[in-house]
């Protein structure tokens, strides 16, 4: 367990790739189930601490959106094989970037100018999409700014699906 949790560590470092960790569907599913579940409870206790509705299910759907363009991706590109280890890196990674990110979203006013609070939330931002554009990197052997140009665009397809399913 602790060298999974190396590899997770060097995959937040951009220091290694999906086909780091094992390929055991098993493990792939916990941690996809605890990403989920943590995404939940996170989605939760901010609309309560808010006051505002809960977005889980925005959440979850963005997040099946992901994985199945991501899918489709490795397909087109004729790598299949890689679809487990890259969920499995980006599962493990999104947890410990919601982590981070939690604490950062519970101090969020919107009524109040926060100009420390947006630096780290922006340097978080920025760090979870060079996360994600290295882990595409190695899954689709693709260079660095292109997995990046599919990161950028995959958050934006996911936000404007998401905006037409619930107009």
């Amino acid at each position: 367990m602790t060298q999974q949790l190396q590899v997770v560590l060097d995959l937040l470092r951009l220091r290694a790739g999906p086909q780091d960790l094992p390929h055991d569907l098993r493990y792939t599913l916990a941690v996809l189930l605890l990403y989920v579940v943590q995404a939940v409870l996170t989605t939760e206790a901010l609309a309560e601490a808010s006051g505002t509705e809960s977005e889980v299910g925005n959440n979850l759907l963005a997040t099946a959106l992901q994985f199945v363009a991501i899918a489709a991706l490795l397909f087109y590109r004729r790598r299949p094989e890689r679809l487990q280890q890259t969920v499995l890196a980006l599962a493990a990674t999104g947890i410990a970037l919601n982590l981070l990110a939690f604490p950062l979203l519970l101090q969020s006013d919107p009524n109040q100018n926060q100009p420390l609070l947006l630096l780290l939330w922006l340097g978080l931002f920025g760090w979870s999409l060079a996360v994600e554009g290295n882990i595409l990197r190695h899954a689709l052997d693709v260079e660095l700014p292109i997995a990046m140009l599919i990161v950028v665009m995959l958050l934006a397809l996911s936000y404007l699906a998401l905006e037409l399913a619930f107009l």
